[in-house]
């Protein structure tokens, strides 16, 4: 039976960023006061690559003579597509010149990476690779629908006894063999004692099931927890959208970068909402600002570890009366509207894939929802008037066996502070320390609630 309907986790990372001479001086209170009050403007304008340049490199690699050579006359697909960076510590974030696609071939069991360059002024270059792209919504489908011709699970599949869900993790490789295998849940709605998870073979058309009803490091048990499945259309990696942000007050700019939402996110397994080259009163803070590492450990391995993925875009709820679209996966919120996700909801419905964008309690509020499987994650950044960011981090998931066992989720955030110019210094804060502690190398410090232990980053060429 179902134990819980919903189980949420929270993460908060509270971060007060605070540059000397950044706040105009000499501003009184009812100055301050009256600011508050003052709505806060939020311009937006597209940059990078859209959906027509995209959509041409992609028929670029697969009509290039390399990819022919390989792939002629076999069954592949290209499972991923995303940018190859270009970052200088030293000049403003460039649009990316360079991507990188991610084919799979059924027919030799290989993957093969592509790159090339937008302007197409370079030949494609291929190579093949051992690492196994996580599957998107059309290599998921196309199981469905071999699992729908199965002699043995056909029946139920169509008549609903058995409902097809995403499970963790997304594939299987076939014992002895290289064969990829696509995982498809099974959720028996009302005999959870039918509970499964099979593999589905793309190449051979076959499903294979398992002694234990699900295949190693997954579990499909009698009890179930989370909420339903919408099974709603996700975003796959590489869907452009990124844009420059100004966020101003009564004439005033107050925060500045430029943001990429999580399916153009950089990072071997993406990173979320991305931020660069934010600056606060027009004084750099952080050069850029994400979470590439996700985890999830489970108590006595009784499922996983997973290595989770974020440039799957969930739909969330972002009303679209009186809102902006001004960029591709972008929606600026009417002045009292907020996105809700199934965090606040506990329903996996929504009608928005992107970044959600709204202002609340003096803060722009930037919201995306993403899945990994059946798991529910919530990315968050909130940049308040006064200088304070808050990026957040949400853990839910829908409804499956594992999420029943204690586990934890590690969300690892990479925060690479520009205090005013690249050149800082970090300091370790303590209550009852003297005097700043220097730290010249990359290190380890836990927290300490006792001394309200914290980071100092000051810029080196000044005191801000």
């Amino acid at each position: 039976m179902k134990k819980l309907s919903r189980i949420f986790f929270g993460l908060t990372v509270i971060l007060g960023l605070t540059a000397a001479n950044a706040a105009a001086s000499g501003e009184n209170t009812t100055k301050n006061t009256k600011r508050a009050q003052e709505q806060t403007q939020i311009r937006v304008v597209a940059t990078g690559p859209n959906n027509k340049t995209i959509e041409a490199a992609k028929l670029r690699v697969e009509q290039s003579a390399a990819a022919q050579n390989l792939l002629k006359g076999t069954k592949y697909r290209l499972l991923e597509f995303n940018y190859i960076e270009n970052e200088s510590k030293s000049k403003l974030t460039q649009n990316p010149t360079h991507f990188r696609a991610i084919l799979y071939d059924y027919t030799n069991e290989r993957t093969i990476v592509a790159e090339g360059d937008f302007a197409g002024k370079e030949a494609i270059s291929i190579r093949e690779d051992s690492y196994q792209p996580v599957p998107n919504d059309e290599e998921f489908e196309e199981a469905v629908r071999i699992l729908q011709q199965d002699a043995n699970l056909s029946a139920s599949v169509r008549d609903k006894k058995l409902n097809p869900f995403r499970p963790m993790p997304p594939i299987t490789i076939l014992d002895g063999t290289r064969e990829r295998l696509v995982n498809v849940g099974l959720d028996a709605a009302g005999d959870e004692s039918q509970n499964e998870v099979v593999s589905v073979s793309i190449k051979n058309s076959r499903v294979i099931r398992y002694p234990k009803g699900a295949p190693t490091t997954a579990k499909a048990a009698h009890d179930t927890c989370g909420i339903p499945a919408s099974n709603q259309e996700t975003t796959a990696g590489g869907t452009p959208g990124q844009f420059q942000i100004t966020v101003s007050q009564d004439g005033l700019t107050l925060w500045e970068m430029l943001v990429i939402r999580p399916s153009a996110s950089s990072g071997t397994r993406a990173s979320g909402i991305e931020v660069r080259d934010v600056k606060y009163k027009g004084k750099s803070v952080l050069k850029r600002g994400h979470a590439p590492v996700l985890n999830v450990q489970y108590a006595g391995n009784v499922c996983g570890p997973f290595r989770d993925w974020q440039h799957q875009e969930d739909p969330c709820q972002a009303p679209a009366a009186g809102a902006q679209n001004p960029a591709n996966g972008i929606r600026v919120l009417a002045p009292g509207q907020v996105a809700t996700t199934s965090l606040e909801t506990g329903d996996d419905t929504g009608n928005f894939r992107g970044v959600a964008i709204y202002t609340q309690n003096n803060e722009t509020v930037m919201v995306s929802e993403m899945q990994a499987g059946y798991y529910r994650y919530i990315m968050e950044w909130r940049f308040a008037n006064d200088g304070t960011i808050r990026p957040r981090y949400g853990f839910g998931a829908t409804n499956n066996s594992c999420v029943c066992s204690a586990h934890n989720h590690h969300v690892y955030w990479r925060l690479d502070f520009d205090v005013v110019s690249p050149t800082n210094r970090v300091f370790q804060v303590e209550r009852g320390r003297k005097f700043l502690q220097l730290i010249t190398t990359e290190t380890r410090r836990n927290k300490s609630i006792q001394t309200n232990r914290s980071l100092l980053i000051q810029n080196s060429n000044g005191n801000e």
